[in-house]
């Protein structure tokens, strides 16, 4: 995931990448295939620093956490940063807290690798719980039928004959 800035002559500038799916590390287990991947960025230049904004989007096959089948999801996060030359790294900036993404290049190379923040801009589109659909009604828990394609044979429990005094309790 190579971006060559020396492609580009007058900013603010555009460009779109199509990321190979195989170079996403997904880091997750529910994450059964990766099928698309975009980068569109927009970088503007002050100096010798590039901002870029850009927007990742991408589609997945996810696992749902209820049911545990397979979905296609679309995915989109931002991915912001800053790219520069790695010789204007000085102690002083080393000790300097900032929040922003820095990717450095190597003399006048003007090339820089995006992996480290693709990869993270993936990762953060990820659902923390991915779900077919918000009404999934997930698998039974005695015999592990999906339940949203068809209802089990399992008895219901009947409640506890001893908590049937606190049953009404709400209703008064």
């Amino acid at each position: 995931m190579i971006l060559d800035l020396r492609e580009f002559v007058d900013f603010p500038a555009g460009k779109q990448l199509a990321i190979d799916p195989g170079q996403i590390k997904p880091l997750r287990d529910d994450v059964k295939k990766i099928t698309r991947v975009l980068l569109d960025l927009t970088i503007q230049k002050s100096g010798d620093e590039y901002y870029c904004q850009g927007k990742l989007s991408g589609t997945a096959i996810l696992e749902c956490w209820r049911c545990l089948e397979a979905y296609p999801a679309e995915l989109t996060e931002k991915a912001d940063f800053i790219i520069c030359s790695a010789d204007r790294l000085t102690s002083r900036d080393k000790d300097v807290i900032d929040d922003e993404d820095y990717v450095y290049f190597r003399g006048d190379d003007r090339r820089v690798d995006l992996s480290v923040i693709v990869n993270q801009a993936f990762l953060l589109s990820l659902p923390m719980k991915p779900l077919c659909s918000e009404g999934c009604r997930g698998l039974c828990p005695r015999c592990g039928v999906n339940l949203n394609t068809g209802q089990c044979d399992c008895r219901k429990k009947e409640p506890d004959a001893r908590w049937q005094g606190l049953k009404d309790l709400f209703n008064q």
